[in-house]
């Protein structure tokens, strides 16, 4: 991953959302004033919108939408995200055209899900897209350019909590197949393959092991437990020390503390206010206890379909070594198959961010098969 401001979120981010542009002048220009002038939440905000202002009004669609969904990356629900967040759509909608689309909104509970279906001509078969924990559909639609071609529609949908539907009152939930079987309904889709991004690759399991429709299974890339992360960002001796205090059930020391830590954490403010946003959650005690409740242990053995799994061994929210663990622990799978990327071979990220190509290949190969 390449540095940038020397913040390891910050820059993952920065990757993120320039790595399509990544060998345009402008972006180049862009990224060497970004190390100069991003060092806080406010100032990623400010700089994003205002150059995604700019590219908007030179044409430059493209571009622009990926600067303002980065701009939105580290804002709470309000009136600027929500004005950001249009300008996000618009532009989108402006410059996407390598597939023929269809957009939805799939009823659910007191509200819907949106729903993006890329159609390969001639396809007769159907890839779900199940996304992450910040990801917008629209921003998932760019990751499968390299599945053009091929027998397989993609649908995409943002589930309770993802994309916007946060500011419409539905909440992140473990529970996955729920939304999953009420899109395959209203689709009439009875034999589907499915596949996870970052938090997805939990959720995709979820869905699979109660949701009989989805025959092949494929997590990109690997996520076990939001635990995890926290652990990797807290190191093993204070994460010790906190399960402990989880333990004994002492919430209002684990507020302290955590609120105390993320004044120091880029990465943790984000992930606590993030958190509170999705789930509905107001302290990071009660936070927590939410997002134990997505973990695969409990799942994996009730995954039947066959199973690919891809990781990063530089993934900085989830440990490498889960890899082997989960192919361990899905004992009844139809098979597995699994591919770890590293820095020789790149997509050594998350999500294999900045060589994504690698992970659309391993997937399109387990499709075909």
């Amino acid at each position: 991953m390449k540095k940038i401001t020397g913040n390891q979120q910050f820059d993952f981010q920065i990757n993120r959302f320039t790595m399509n542009f990544a060998e345009q002048s402008s972006v180049k220009i862009d990224i060497e004033d970004m190390a100069k002038t991003i060092t806080n939440m406010e100032t990623w905000a400010d700089w994003w919108q205002t150059r995604a202002q700019a590219y908007e009004a030179a044409g430059q669609f493209e571009i622009a939408a990926s600067y303002y969904k980065a701009a939105m990356f580290y804002l709470i629900e309000g009136e600027q995200k929500q004005v950001i967040y249009a300008s996000f759509q618009r532009c989108f909608y402006q410059y996407y055209h390598e597939f023929d689309y269809e957009r939805g909104q799939v009823p659910y509970e007191n509200s819907s899900l949106p729903t993006l279906l890329l159609k390969n001509k001639g396809a007769t078969k159907t890839l779900l897209v199940i996304g992450g924990f910040d990801g917008y559909l629209e921003e998932v639609a760019t990751f499968f350019n390299d599945l053009k071609g091929i027998d397989y529609n993609i649908l995409i949908f943002d589930g309770p909590g993802q994309g916007n539907t946060s500011s419409n009152g539905l909440k992140f939930i473990p529970n996955f197949e729920k939304p999953v079987a009420t899109v395959l309904d209203y689709y009439h889709l009875k034999d589907v393959a499915a596949v996870g991004l970052s938090w997805g690759g939990l959720l995709v399991m979820r869905a699979a092991a109660f949701e009989k429709r989805i025959k092949q299974v494929i997590a990109m890339d690997i996520f076990y437990s939001p635990m995890d992360t926290l652990k990797m960002n807290m190191g093993l001796v204070k994460y010790t020390a906190f399960n402990v205090l989880l333990t004994l059930r002492t919430g209002r020391l684990v507020n302290h503390l955590m609120t105390n830590m993320a004044t120091k954490s880029i990465d943790l403010t984000w992930k606590l206010n993030n958190g509170y946003q999705l789930t509905g959650e107001q302290q990071p005690y009660d936070l927590i206890l939410n997002l134990k409740r997505h973990n695969a242990k409990t799942v994996l053995p009730f995954v039947n379909q066959e199973c690919l799994l891809l990781a990063g061994s530089e993934d900085q929210y989830v440990p490498v070594k889960r890899l082997k663990q989960i192919k361990h622990e899905l004992v009844n799978s139809g098979g597995v198959r699994a591919k770890c990327f590293t820095k020789e071979t790149g997509g050594e990220q998350h999500c294999q961010v900045g060589r994504m190509d690698l992970a659309m290949t391993e997937i399109k190969k387990f499709l075909i098969q």
